[in-house]
């Protein structure tokens, strides 16, 4: 495949750089939870926002770790 000037510039700018999209597998394995949960989750529009890719379910890393974060458990001392 050729590369474009558009696609030869993206790539340089540091324009094209993406982090890879986690699986509903990766995604159960990095929060050490069944991945039955990820998907009923996903169902019951809970959990981390998921992105259909054809017929997979997607996870964007930043959206995790936003996610993550907002189930952080105050605990008054």
């Amino acid at each position: 495949m050729r590369r474009t000037n558009a696609h030869a510039e993206e790539a340089a700018s540091g324009a094209g750089d993406r982090c890879p999209l986690a699986s509903a597998e990766e995604l159960a394995d990095f929060l050490g939870v069944p991945l039955n949960t990820v998907y009923i989750w996903n169902h019951r529009h809970q959990g981390p926002r998921a992105h259909k890719v054809g017929r997979y379910l997607r996870y964007r890393w930043s959206e995790v770790e936003a996610w993550l974060e907002a189930q952080t458990v105050n605990r008054a001392t």
